[in-house]
């Protein structure tokens, strides 16, 4: 699982740097982005005791693949095709996990720190398990937040209007989906469902605020619909692919 663990990896980190309160964000930032992203990969690859021309083939392939993801929103006309880069995020988890058993497991100096860690979780839980479970801890951050908005522009649902109704969607939505993803790895759906069902209570304020009277409560629920579920399949999802590698 050590590729799909890079690949989490890459678009967690370029995402992370990507990051701006502004929803346009320059193309040297987008640069600086990509090329942290394909560094974390490089590293971490590194580390994990890859050879290094397989380092840097990691590298260049990420570089790429992050710079045309990172960069999509630059491309002249892209908000009118959301669906595309939904589809490239989904091809490359889908190739990373079909090739998952091409490379050997972690080993190196990785392998090494993480065998003198002085926490029992580790007699238990693999070397590349932990690595993947960072991963996707930082893909379900930044780039959840990315394919949520993306799902939202697929589906023609009023993402500006919505963010002015429901504040704090941003940073709502990364917690949501940790404690999501922290719930399913620890068998705990329970978990799941009452952090699910808190933002509920915690938006009805909000949504009942809304005018009443015309189309705009309908949007607006179907924003926070379609956001929540979005959100959540993409925490269960990375916690279930945490799980398989166990």
């Amino acid at each position: 699982m050590i590729l799909l663990a890079l690949g989490l990896i890459g678009f967690g980190v370029g995402d992370l740097v990507r990051w701006s309160p502004e929803r346009n964000v320059s193309a040297a930032r987008t640069a600086v982005a990509a090329g942290a992203g394909a560094a974390a990969v490089a590293l971490v690859a590194a580390l994990s005791g890859m050879a290094p021309l397989s380092v840097l083939l990691a590298a260049a392939l990420a570089l790429a693949l992050l710079g045309l993801w990172l960069g999509y929103d630059l491309i002249p006309g892209a908000d009118k095709k959301p669906e595309l880069a939904l589809g490239l995020v989904l091809a490359v988890v889908l190739c990373l996990v079909g090739v998952s058993g091409a490379v050997d497991p972690v080993a190196g100096d990785l392998e090494r720190w993480y065998g003198a860690l002085a926490f029992g979780f580790t007699r238990s839980v693999s070397v590349d398990q932990f690595l993947l479970g960072v991963g996707a801890t930082l893909f379900i951050l930044a780039t959840g937040n990315r394919l949520v908005r993306y799902t939202l522009a697929a589906t023609k649902s009023p993402a500006d209007e919505g963010e002015i109704r429901l504040r704090g969607g941003r940073l709502l939505g990364p917690m949501e989906r940790l404690l999501v993803a922290a719930s399913v790895v620890a068998g705990g759906f329970a978990g799941a469902g009452f952090v699910i069902a808190a933002k509920g209570l915690l938006r009805f304020r909000e949504l009942r605020d809304v005018d009443a009277s015309g189309p705009k409560l309908d949007s607006i629920t179907e924003y926070f619909l379609i956001g929540t579920f979005t959100s959540v399949l993409i925490a269960a999802v990375a916690a279930v692919l945490v799980l398989a590698a166990g």
